[in-house]
């Protein structure tokens, strides 16, 4: 399937990563060539953000920027990624999150999107600009945490500047991902990202991973 258009590839090929029966990553690289220019001026002409989560029972600032982009306010680029996404699989977004990852210390850990609250079918899209770095999945193991340095059963996408991956079916029931801090030193990675869920199934009453925690009285 290709889209006409100055920003994409004229014929990107899409690989699919079967994670479980349920649960799988659509892996397309390349599909924007150009995508180290959209991050220049992404980077340069966002409104970025710092959030806070709640972390070690205090709120403390994400390590990350973040913004949104709706409409006529879409970089071109990423308008053309968001209508590749919702021709092949037939959905709709109301727009894209932005996530600046400046360098190797900033990161996100291990989670699941919860804020979608339905996650038995969804589709999330998420477009890399600028530095490749480490993009992790792995197995939710019934709710058990695993241990930081633990990677069994943990895949690395490890996307491009460019590459588009989509995760979709249960992946968000059954799989967390993440991007971890590095220890090289690294220059600026833009995450573009899109949420779909078609509400099926029981909604996820967990907290999300921003929502406040509290382990001890």
């Amino acid at each position: 399937m290709s889209v006409a258009t100055t920003w994409l590839a004229e014929s990107p090929v899409v690989e699919r990563v079967e994670l479980d029966p349920k649960s799988w990553v659509d892996v397309i690289r390349g599909l924007v060539p150009r995508a180290d220019e959209v991050h220049d001026e992404l980077a340069a002409s966002v409104a970025w953000q710092q959030g806070r989560v709640f972390r070690y029972e205090r709120w403390i600032d994400e390590p990350r920027l973040g913004s949104w982009q709706a409409g006529d306010e879409r970089h071109p680029a990423l308008r053309d990624v968001q209508t590749w996404i919702s021709r092949r699989y037939r959905v709709l977004f109301d727009g894209v999150a932005l996530a600046q990852y400046r360098d190797e210390r900033d990161g996100v850990g291990f989670h699941r999107d919860r804020e979608l609250k339905w996650l038995e079918d969804t589709i999330i899209g998420v477009f890399t600009m600028g530095a490749r770095r480490p993009w992790l999945v792995r197995p939710l193991n019934g709710g058990v945490k695993a241990e930081a340095d633990d990677m069994t059963g943990v895949l690395d996408f490890h996307p491009d500047s460019g590459d588009l991956l989509v995760m979709g079916g249960r992946c968000q029931a059954a799989w967390l991902h993440a991007v971890p801090q590095t220890r090289e030193r690294v220059r600026s990675r833009i995450s573009a990202q899109w949420r779909w869920t078609s509400r099926r199934g029981r909604p996820d009453t967990n907290p999300s991973f921003y929502a406040p925690r509290h382990f001890s009285r």
